[in-house]
């Protein structure tokens, strides 16, 4: 029995000899022991590239700003305005337009080589009942009249008049020439630009060639 125990210590012993290592090695790792040296490095190595990586905080936002990145922006735009080349469906260093332009007669002409023509537009203005427009000798229309030959009752009403006019003249590059503040005529120009054009808006009383008017705006484009 006692030599039937120390066999059993022996064999024992014998395999704990066998597979002696450090704890955690596989049985393999026995014959290479230079695998492991290959991933370990000094301590002081890993430090250093420790601090060779930087990792960047996201940017802190201050709340106060939020409000001000939020808040609307002046998005108001000056947009170019248009010259002023058609009035009363007829556009100016043309021929006049008979689709739309009824000619009814002659008038007296302010050229020599030109002529006057009477005419009843398609799209007319109930501030006028006579529309004289003017053609050189090209057949161009180069100045439009549109004036009133009745006799004005209350000069208030024309002032009414003059200041709608002024308001719808604005849609246009139109600046004042005549800078005196007249509550009963105004006069635009888009000059210096090439073929200029002027505008006379009047209330007073007018009589001259064939002209009898109480109010009138004229046209005169340079060609």
């Amino acid at each position: 029995m006692k030599q039937l125990i120390q066999t059993f210590l022996l064999i024992f012993l014998f395999q704990i000899s066998a597979y002696s290592g450090e704890s955690g090695d596989m049985p393999e790792q026995e014959e290479n022991p230079t695998v492991e040296v290959i991933f370990d490095e000094p301590e002081e190595v890993i430090a250093e590239k420790q601090e060779d990586v930087i990792v960047e905080e996201p940017e802190k936002l201050d709340v106060s700003e939020v409000g001000e990145l939020l808040e609307p922006k002046d998005t108001k735009v000056e947009l170019p305005k248009n010259r002023l080349v058609e009035i009363f469906d007829q556009l100016l260093l043309t021929e006049i337009n008979t689709k739309k332009i009824n000619v009814v007669g002659e008038c007296q002409k302010n050229l020599e080589a030109g002529k006057c023509h009477i005419v009843e537009p398609s799209k007319k203005s109930r501030h006028f009942n006579n529309y004289y427009f003017y053609t050189n000798e090209q057949n161009l229309v180069f100045s439009i009249i549109a004036f009133n030959d009745k006799k004005q009752s209350d000069l208030n009403l024309c002032k009414d008049k003059i200041t709608s006019w002024k308001t719808f003249f604005e849609n246009y590059d139109l600046t004042v020439k005549d800078p005196k503040d007249n509550s009963l005529s105004f006069i635009l120009t888009d000059a210096p630009q090439q073929n200029s054009l002027e505008v006379f808006t009047s209330c007073y009383s007018e009589n001259y060639r064939d002209i009898k008017s109480s109010f009138s705006i004229k046209l005169y484009k340079n060609s």
